[in-house]
Parts: C-alpha cells; structure tokens; sequence
C-alpha cells in the first residue's frame, strides 16, 4: 500500500480536530459538554430538524443515552478517519454541518460500528476512551501553561 494508507491510519488532524470541536461547541449551547436532541434540533431549525437529530444519534450516540458528550463526538470522526475516508471528505462534511446542512450517513462508520457490537472488546469504547484521555492531556497542558 502507499502512503496514503498509512496517513489514514493515523488518524484526524489537528486541523480536523479542531474543526470537529467547533461544531460540537456550536451545537452545545448551553457548554454542557454534551448535546441533547432539543439543542441538535434548534441548531438544525427547520431544515428537517427531527430527522436530522434523529440520524445524528443513531450514529454518535454509542452508549444510547440520549446524550452526545464530546467524547463520543470526537471518537464518531477518528472512526469516520479510520473507515477509510479522506481529509478533504471529512472537511467537506464538517463545513455543510457549520453550514446547518443535513446530517450525511457514513455507511463505511456504520458497518465499523454494527461489526464492533459483535467483539468481546469494544473498539468504539477504546476510542472514546481515549479521546477522553487526550481531552484530559491538552487541559491539563493548558492548564500548566
């Protein structure tokens, strides 16, 4: 394989990272650290709001509790990374969401997703676990700074 492959493996840029995050703090109105279907819905408006929220959570809601924390966002994009889409689709996607566009389905993080409910370990869990340890590095850099 090129290194093409390669790069996809390492997962999101800063750059997307960064992008990602601005749109999880646009939605978040309230600085909960989490999005609601209420807060989706409003950031939405009337552009199919119900539906949109509707397909947000099915895919980035993996505990189903009725909340999205930023680090289930965040992991919802490595996973997008990791099933083999590009920087600039991903970039793409992340501007028609600031733009208030409709949620798109990511078919590939889907079937990452369905096969990863059959393993005995989850990588989906890991995933969001680590993007909470790196949240908790950067803070407490921050923090120090």
């Amino acid at each position: 394989m090129g290194c093409g492959a390669q790069k996809q493996s390492q997962g999101l840029s800063p750059q997307l990272r960064q992008k990602a995050l601005e749109i999880f703090k646009k939605i978040d109105v309230n600085n909960s650290g989490s999005i609601d279907k209420d807060e989706t819905q409003k950031f939405w408006k009337a552009n199919f709001a119900k539906v949109n929220t509707q397909a947000l959570f099915n895919a980035v809601d993996f505990d189903k509790s009725g909340q999205i924390t930023e680090d289930e966002w965040m992991a919802f994009w490595e996973i997008v990374k990791k099933s083999g889409y590009s920087d600039k689709e991903i970039f793409e996607e992340l501007d028609n969401l600031m733009e208030g566009k409709a949620w798109v389905q990511f078919r590939k993080v889907d079937e990452f997703v369905k096969r990863d409910q059959m393993r005995k370990k989850s990588q989906v869990k890991q995933i969001v676990e680590d993007n909470s340890k790196r949240k908790s590095i950067v803070q407490q850099e921050q923090h120090n700074n």
